[in-house]
């Protein structure tokens, strides 16, 4: 078995990226052994480089530590771009800088080579796969409609006449809800700027992958996937080869850190009565917002835990362990202290979700949060930011899922009142709320869905076992008979 087939991931060294491509490389290898799984692996940044995350880099410690047989190859440093046009094009040039290293690598492999699955960001090196003759799969990270959202505009125009979106109200996908223009990046919008016409190409070479595979379910987005599966939303001669959507794909490992005190303070509120506050690994607020945060946690009267951050002031820095001297008005964590806990780092996020007395969850919308908010059926307010599809997965959570509670954002400011955000958890948590009520139904209903859909002979798992056929596992059958 030395020289059994191997498959390469390649993917951004970003948690909402990496941690979910290998959280679905280890799905595949419970199918067996008979390929090897291979990760390209990033080297760490340094303080030169901010393209990294801290985070990604304790989580592949801890891989490292399950022994995990996975092998990571480190690839060599690149200098980052320094003349680039936004955060999405500085990503895409980034990536393109390590295709000579990537086909290196490959070519020096010992071992047959029956696939490369990349990041929807990383498609570009669908051009080494080519030339080396080895099938690519796109991991799409985000949700169906984001990907049938890009995929249907991609196709749609010639890249040199592109139409501008900046003054429609809605946008038409066949076999979709009108999707509302205010759902997508401002850079997005304006169809002729660089960051729009790099997610076009790489909405263009999803279609020149041999399959699509997406983080969600015929549950979540029933509509989308039959649209996808039957190619309606793409130009009459374009058309995704395949779709494999095997979602939920979570993180479910314990946290066994210090961030676990947070826990044992959860463990002493009753059940359901808290509402957990967190921005992702890159969300964090000036003074201005913060402080309005915290008079409606005051004013709302609910039980709370708020992971809070120190923003960066690098353009894609990460944020730092929150300043609470700086950040809150004086005398809040005295008032609240009977009730709320303030927390001044990241959390063990799916711990704190899994915990009896989380009653809801302020989130940004990144799409691994919301799966994870899902999978324990916690019902949501939904506070998308400024980074990639947050705003189209709200859009998605409040008016197809019914899963949270929409809340008003000065979209050009990206600030939400004390008022409003009082307003909404409010809505989500108290007992007399009709709207909360539904919301806390539907995600108990959706909670039930999700795990049954990744149960041997659920939906997510068939679609998963199909690919992993396709993909050369030999054990598959095997097992499931």
């Amino acid at each position: 078995m030395a020289n059994k087939p191997c498959i390469y991931f390649f993917t951004l060294y970003a948690p909402g990226h990496l941690m979910s491509m290998v959280e679905f490389a280890k799905r595949l290898s419970s199918f067996g052994n008979s390929c090897s799984i291979n990760f390209f692996v990033l080297m760490e940044p340094d303080e030169r480089n901010q393209l990294g995350s801290p985070l990604c880099s304790s989580y592949l410690r801890s891989l490292q530590a399950q022994n995990t047989p996975f092998k990571l190859h480190r690839l060599p440093s690149v200098e980052p771009p320094t003349s680039f046009d936004g955060i999405i094009e500085r990503v895409g040039l980034y990536v393109r800088s390590y295709l000579p290293h990537i086909k290196a690598q490959l070519l020096a492999s010992p071992s047959p080579i029956s696939a490369l699955v990349l990041d929807v960001c990383a498609s570009d090196v669908i051009d080494v796969a080519n030339e080396l003759n080895i099938p690519s799969y796109i991991y799409h990270t985000s949700n169906a409609t984001h990907l049938a959202l890009i995929s249907h505009l991609s196709c749609q125009e010639d890249e040199n006449n592109l139409k501008d979106f900046s003054e429609a109200e809605d946008i038409n996908v066949p076999g979709l809800i009108p999707i509302p223009s205010t759902c997508l990046l401002n850079d997005f919008l304006n169809r002729n700027s660089a960051s729009s016409k790099w997610i076009m190409h790489c909405g263009r070479r999803n279609n020149q992958a041999k399959a699509v595979i997406v983080n969600s379910n015929i549950y979540l987005e029933k509509t989308t996937i039959k649209a996808l599966a039957e190619g309606a939303l793409l130009a009459p001669d374009t058309k995704i080869s395949n779709v494999y959507p095997i979602g939920p794909v979570i993180s479910l490992g314990k946290n066994k850190s210090k961030e676990q005190e947070c826990l044992k303070w959860l463990d002493r509120q009753p059940m359901k009565s808290v509402v957990f506050l967190c921005f992702g690994s890159m969300g964090a607020f000036d003074v201005s917002q913060s402080r309005q945060i915290a008079s409606a946690l005051e004013q709302s009267g609910h039980r709370f835990l708020w992971a809070m951050l120190t923003p960066s002031n690098e353009l894609v820095g990460y944020p730092t362990d929150g300043n609470l001297d700086e950040l809150l008005p004086e005398g809040f964590i005295e008032r609240t202290k009977e009730r709320g806990l303030v927390w001044p780092s990241l959390v063990p996020q799916t711990d704190i979700l899994s915990h009896e007395a989380i009653g809801g969850f302020v989130t940004h919308c990144g799409w691994n949060s919301c799966l994870e908010s899902l999978w324990f059926g916690v019902p949501m307010v939904a506070w998308p930011l400024y980074f990639s599809e947050q705003h189209l997965n709200a859009f998605q959570l409040v008016n197809e899922m019914h899963v949270a509670v929409s809340l008003e954002i000065d979209r050009k400011e990206g600030f939400v009142s004390a008022n409003e955000l009082q307003r909404a958890i409010k809505c989500l948590m108290d007992e007399g709320s009709e709207e909360g009520r539904s919301v806390r139904k539907k995600a108990g209903e959706i909670k039930l869905a999700c795990r049954e859909a990744v149960e041997v002979g659920g939906v997510s798992y068939v679609h998963l076992q199909n690919l992993a056929i396709e993909l050369g596992w030999k054990e598959v059958h095997s097992q499931s008979t």
